[in-house]
């Protein structure tokens, strides 16, 4: 309640849709003619077939006559800065710490958008080496979970100016890797009926309703995971405290006397 999780999902939620989105669409059009990768990725990322597979590959489809101008992608690099600037608000009012401001929270959030870029871009290339590999699903489950684990432990790290130790950090990074991995099973199933629904629905509209509602699920998940793993670190209970030794590494001495 303190942190308003519902309402400061929402606003991550809507923040990621007007960055993420048209960057991956700016990464389509400055493929090659004809390629396809940034659609098949969402498809497969998704699991569709029939409308929602061409309803997805008609809103990231690389323009015949298309250009990047350099004020679109200065646009792109403020959105995206603004989204991380949103999460870094977020990590250091759960984590009760001074705020950042001036440039050095603005460059921290520059460096946090450019490590989740550059590890969402290499665990999509692990995944497409390991692709055709046979029984590939032993190998990307647990590169998924350890990717996901030092992402979401590295992210808040650099985004609150390295001001706790990762240690601390560690086990929300376990914690909303676990979710993510759980929701990534559950988008599967229930993703690719509801944007056939939304695409015939309401066509190239409903693509973008079922990415919004999307991307407002995995917020929910990355707020609810902060606020649990700051709470954590606070309790004063003997499990959270011998919990909080275990990560830090720490093990209680025994002593004897008599």
């Amino acid at each position: 309640m303190e942190l308003r999780g519902l309402d400061r999902a929402m606003v991550l939620a809507s923040q990621a849709f007007t960055a993420l989105i048209p960057l991956m669409i700016l990464v389509g059009a400055v493929l090659p003619a004809g390629d396809s990768s940034v659609s098949d990725a969402v498809i497969r990322r998704f699991g569709l077939e029939g409308q929602a597979a061409v309803a997805v590959a008609a809103v990231f489809a690389r323009p015949e006559t298309g250009s990047v101008g350099l004020f679109s992608l200065l646009l792109l690099i403020v959105s995206g800065v603004s989204l991380t600037r949103r999460m870094q608000l977020m990590y250091v009012q759960a984590w009760r710490l001074p705020p950042l401001r001036g440039v050095r929270g603005s460059f921290n959030a520059a460096m946090g958008l450019t490590v989740l870029l550059v590890e969402l871009a290499l665990l999509y290339l692990v995944r497409t080496l390991v692709r055709d590999v046979p029984f590939d699903w032993a190998i990307q489950v647990p590169l998924s979970a350890l990717a996901g684990v030092a992402l979401w432990t590295t992210i808040p790290w650099l985004l609150m100016d390295r001001r706790l130790r990762w240690r601390r950090l560690l086990p929300g990074g376990v914690l909303m890797a676990v979710m993510a991995g759980i929701y990534g099973v559950v988008t599967t199933i229930y993703m690719p009926p509801l944007m056939t629904s939304y695409s015939l629905r309401f066509g190239l509209f409903g693509v973008t309703i079922a990415l919004v509602g999307w991307l407002l699920a995995v917020c929910l998940i990355l707020v609810s995971a902060t606020i649990v793993a700051a709470e954590l670190d606070r309790s004063p209970e003997p499990w959270a405290a011998r919990l909080r030794e275990l990560a830090e590494g720490r093990s209680g001495r025994v002593t004897i006397e008599g």
